[in-house]
């Protein structure tokens, strides 16, 4: 296990343990941890680092009424830790990066670890930070805001899997519908947070946008997780979070420009390069996102052409058709 995701494991409880109406369990960080930072640990992990926390003087008490942790004192702060220039260069691209973030309700609690991780800096790493950093940009997708207490809602409802009612504005209507919930998983997607969840009046798995639910409550009911529940099924990694779409072996061929930069970065992690003798190229992968793959494919205009599958390369040439209509 590396330093650097220990300090991550660190930081992360340290900022759970300092929100008063958290309180979470071993299992409520491990969750946590996965869903925020991608880290799969064990409950037993995180009780030695609870452990090791008192050890350098934490003051963590468990709320055997609240069923979690908390610090009895908000003013202990955690030692400084020990990092190198290039560390320290990670920790402010990070810190740069977190502006992308700024409507998202993940943004405080993020400036707050940034904060306080910097402020533990030792007086041993004299570089300075802001020369260090001056040279670096960081441009990112726009993010939608998010109101902080649909937020606060939902992550509990996440963390201690109960049911939320939530009134949803969908696209293209005036007002928003009540439908309840069961949230299983959020996602971050160029700039927007979509929720996984099951709906009680659908009965399926539904995903929402998150800046689409203008009111969230918190009810008495817990759940369980579906039973064969697979994140796979609803999103792909390299393209996208929409539901509905099944999943198809993609081929398209490139050219000019768009065949020279394609293989230069892998853009699903199951694509096939396939070269041509005429200096084309084929991209082959299976995605469940075929309205993501046809918008990527119109960023390259028009050295880039769908082969299959044929629903999809139809789908391609009536929307390109409509765009050059409005360009005649």
């Amino acid at each position: 296990m590396s330093y650097r995701a220990i300090a991550t494991r660190i930081a992360y409880i340290d900022a759970r343990l300092r929100h008063r109406k958290d309180y979470p369990s071993a299992k409520d960080i491990v969750r946590g941890l996965e869903e925020n930072h991608g880290e799969v640990v064990s409950k037993r992990t995180i009780e030695r680092d609870l452990d090791k926390m008192r050890d350098r003087g934490a003051p963590i008490e468990y709320d055997p009424h609240r069923h979690g942790y908390c610090y009895t004192d908000l003013s202990w702060q955690l030692p400084a830790i020990d990092l190198t220039e290039g560390d320290l260069m990670a920790l402010m691209v990070g810190d740069r990066a977190l502006a992308g973030y700024r409507n998202s309700p993940w943004y405080e609690e993020l400036r707050s670890v940034f904060e306080r991780l910097t402020n533990a800096l030792p007086d041993k790493v004299t570089v300075n930070s802001e020369d260090l950093i001056a040279h670096v940009s960081v441009i990112s997708d726009p993010v939608t805001r998010i109101d902080k207490e649909v937020w606060s809602v939902v992550r509990e409802g996440l963390y201690k899997q109960r049911t939320i009612a939530i009134h949803y504005k969908a696209p293209g209507h005036d007002d928003p519908v009540i439908r309840i919930i069961d949230p299983l998983h959020l996602v971050g997607h160029r700039g927007e947070w979509y929720l996984l969840c099951w709906s009680h009046h659908h009965e399926e798995v539904r995903i929402y946008a998150l800046f689409r639910i203008k009111q969230a409550t918190l009810r008495r009911e817990t759940f369980t997780r579906p039973e064969g529940f697979s994140l796979e099924a609803y999103i792909d990694p390299s393209f996208g979070v929409f539901v509905n779409e099944d999943a198809v072996d993609v081929a398209i061929r490139f050219d000019g420009e768009a065949a020279t930069k394609i293989p230069e970065r892998r853009w699903h992690y199951d694509q096939e390069v396939e070269r041509l003798g005429d200096g084309g190229i084929i991209v082959r992968f299976r995605t469940n996102q075929q309205s993501q793959v046809l918008f990527w494919v119109s960023q390259w205009g028009p050295n880039a052409e769908i082969l299959g599958p044929p629903e999809l390369r139809k789908r391609a040439k009536a929307w390109f058709a409509g765009v050059a209509g409005r360009y005649r």
